[in-house]
């Protein structure tokens, strides 16, 4: 659903129980650049499928300015405690981009409560789509386009 000032949502959460995999990310790090938060699990089959997919956003909208946050929203306690399973999911699937651990808390906050779930971020940490449907892929798409094309270098998101 793309959303509006009325349901304002700030990037602020990237706090995971379980910690992080490939490497951390602060918000502080993430000021002027859109972001797509990406809620997924290593047990999701349809999470499993759309991983080419996010990995094609990666390797076009990066090198844009993208930032992409993986988040695994855990089953377990042994997962938290032991992320050793996470890694090795992301080594297998070449998952390079940051990747936090959560332990449901994280999706909890953003109001996530279906795998995969996207959330897609303004240069201002404003959120302006969620998405967890196949068919809202080519939405997600286009807002990526849009928040990193050459209209977006002023940093401004026009609704």
């Amino acid at each position: 659903m793309a959303l509006d000032d009325e349901h304002y949502v700030p990037l602020t959460l990237l706090d995971p129980d379980g910690g992080w995999i490939n490497s951390p990310v602060h918000v502080s790090q993430l000021h002027g650049r859109p972001v797509l938060l990406h809620f997924w699990s290593m047990d999701c089959e349809s999470c499993v499928d759309q991983l080419d997919q996010v990995q094609g956003w990666i390797r076009e909208y990066i090198p844009r300015g993208l930032v992409v946050i993986g988040v695994d929203v855990t089953h377990s306690e042994s997962e938290l405690r032991d992320t050793n399973a996470v890694e090795e999911f992301a080594r297998r699937h070449g998952l390079h981009h940051p990747i936090a651990v959560d332990d449901g808390s994280m999706a909890q906050a953003y109001g996530v409560d279906s795998h995969p779930g996207y959330l897609v971020f303004d240069t201002q940490g404003i959120l302006r789509m969620q998405a967890t449907r196949l068919e809202q892929m080519q939405d997600v798409r286009r807002l990526l386009e849009r928040l990193t094309g050459p209209e977006a270098t002023t940093g401004a998101f026009a609704p």
